[in-house]
């Protein structure tokens, strides 16, 4: 099944996966950990015993922080005789099969490692990573609608029981995918909303720049580690670049829809 972007969304991915599978590998902190990472253009490497595994999951987390879009080398498989690419200086995104998680891991400090098949994140000096917490408005929230999905497809479709045909229980299967999908890019959609919407308050479109001292100043005191990290990547530039532009994308009409009455 392959859902294409909607008219209004022309540049957003055709969506071919289960988008599910990454909640039901990881709890919302390690998903935020995961995303909390590639935002900050750390050097991330997946491992999983499953080759398909990698893929599927590295690419689940580039739909995930969309519209922003990761803008480093990106290779979900990488074989033995790759293994080297993990001592490269810049931010990059990889995947190695499980085998290869001690040897990874004594390569370099500051790797962030991702193991798909336990679901935990850890650093490759430490089993627990360094990096600045989601803000807590932001996490509360996607941790509160990440609830609210129904993920196990069986729960959702025991009411039908056993007569039902092969190609009806196909065709269900196949709704009931489509429709998590769509709510799974809703919910992580709205944690990237909640992170930035507050951006375009500080943007002076006319000398087309950021006043992002006076940005962090309005943050939590808690929120404000996340927002000088983040505030410094390539890909908060490009972010920046579409807001100045005034871009109606996904991040947009969402933004613009969820707004209170006292920002409007």
């Amino acid at each position: 099944m392959i859902v294409l972007p909607s008219r209004e969304d022309k540049e957003h991915p055709a969506v071919d996966l289960d988008l599910h599978l990454p909640f039901l590998c990881f709890r919302s902190k390690q998903i935020l950990q995961i995303i909390t990472g590639i935002l900050m253009e750390q050097r991330v490497v997946f491992f999983s015993a499953d080759w398909a595994r990698l893929t599927l999951v590295a690419e689940c987390f580039m739909l995930y922080i969309h519209p922003l879009h990761w803008q480093h080398p990106y290779v979900p498989i990488l074989s033995a005789q790759m293994l080297d690419f993990v001592m490269a200086p810049t931010a990059f995104l990889m995947g190695c099969h499980l085998n290869h998680f001690e040897e990874v891991a004594a390569e370099t400090d500051d790797l962030i490692l991702i193991n798909i098949d336990d679901g935990t994140v850890s650093s490759s000096c430490s089993e627990t990573v360094d990096l600045p917490d989601v803000p807590f408005a932001s996490a509360e929230c996607f941790t509160k609608r990440r609830k609210g999905l129904q993920l196990q497809y069986d729960l959702e479709v025991c009411h039908q029981g056993a007569g039902a045909e092969v190609n009806e229980m196909r065709m269900l299967r196949r709704q009931w995918q489509q429709n998590l999908n769509w709510e799974i890019q809703k919910v992580t959609l709205e944690l990237i909303v909640n992170m930035f919407r507050d951006v375009s308050g500080h943007l002076n479109y006319e000398h087309r720049v950021f006043n992002s001292e006076e940005f962090l100043k309005t943050r939590e005191l808690a929120d404000q580690p996340f927002y000088k990290k983040v505030l410094e990547t390539h890909i908060f530039h490009s972010f920046l670049k579409d807001r100045l532009n005034r871009k109606m994308d996904a991040f947009t009409r969402m933004e613009v829809n969820t707004r209170s009455e006292t920002q409007k």
